[in-house]
């Protein structure tokens, strides 16, 4: 529950909260507040004129719409972009792949004079205090630092293959290697699992590398049919042309 109580505050139809309806259908979007999760909760039997009506959602804690309904306590630690509904009061909650999120559309972000990133919009950005940029949605995060050297791309290449081949195993093995070099980036990487002390998830660390500079990457994704995004971000991150 620690970790529930971490995400923030839910949005809910008070046709649930008051008036004993049930959920049927969520979605996380982007927050409107920093203490806000991006969840919002609806019976499936409000009208647009009520859902407009602010007295008629209320902000609860986690805890409270669990109470309410136990089914969705796994569900609100999906990400920013999730939408979920389900068929009656009984059955399962399944994932809805065709809902239009108002925030869900690519964007391109200018990382340096030389680098930029082109990613969903509904992850949120933050730059950390060692100066790295991070991106989340909550279940997916992309963590980018930027690094200059005096090395060609091709030895430092060479270097970061080394490496890999002889990095430790012994606590974190490696998965998967990866190579997606082109004619202007040369991309090298692994992945991996990690832990923390409420899940594990998967990482794939990445090196896109052009003279004298590279970026370093690792992308977080809790689910393995994710792997196809993380992948597809790595190589969104290019030179500006």
């Amino acid at each position: 529950m620690e970790e529930l109580s971490n995400i923030g505050s839910v949005t809910v139809s008070k046709l649930i909260t008051d008036q004993g309806k049930k959920p049927m259908f969520m979605f996380r979007g982007k927050k409107a507040v920093p203490e806000d999760s991006g969840w919002r909760i609806f019976s499936g039997l409000e009208s647009d004129e009520y859902v407009n009506n602010a007295k008629n959602i209320g902000i609860y804690h986690v805890s409270h719409i669990i109470e309410i309904e136990p089914s969705i306590k796994n569900l609100l630690l999906k990400g920013i972009g999730s939408v979920f509904e389900r068929k009656n009061e009984n059955s399962e909650w399944y994932k809805v792949d065709d809902y239009e999120l108002e925030d869900n559309f690519m964007v391109e972000h200018f990382l340096t004079e030389k680098w930029v990133i082109k990613i969903n919009n509904l992850f949120e950005r933050e730059k950390e205090e060692n100066g790295d940029l991070l991106y989340t949605t909550g279940d997916k995060s992309v963590r980018i630092a930027i690094w200059n050297f005096e090395k060609s791309k091709k030895e430092f290449y060479q270097e970061q293959l080394k490496s890999i081949e002889n990095r430790d195993t012994s606590k974190s093995p490696t998965f998967t290697n990866y190579e997606f070099s082109d004619s202007n980036i040369l991309r090298i990487g692994y992945k991996i699992k990690e832990k923390n002390p409420f899940k594990e998830y998967h990482v794939i660390y990445g090196f896109s590398i052009i003279d004298k500079e590279f970026i370093q990457v690792a992308l977080y994704f809790d689910y393995l049919e994710d792997e196809s995004w993380a992948i597809e971000t790595w190589k969104n991150i290019t030179t500006i042309k």
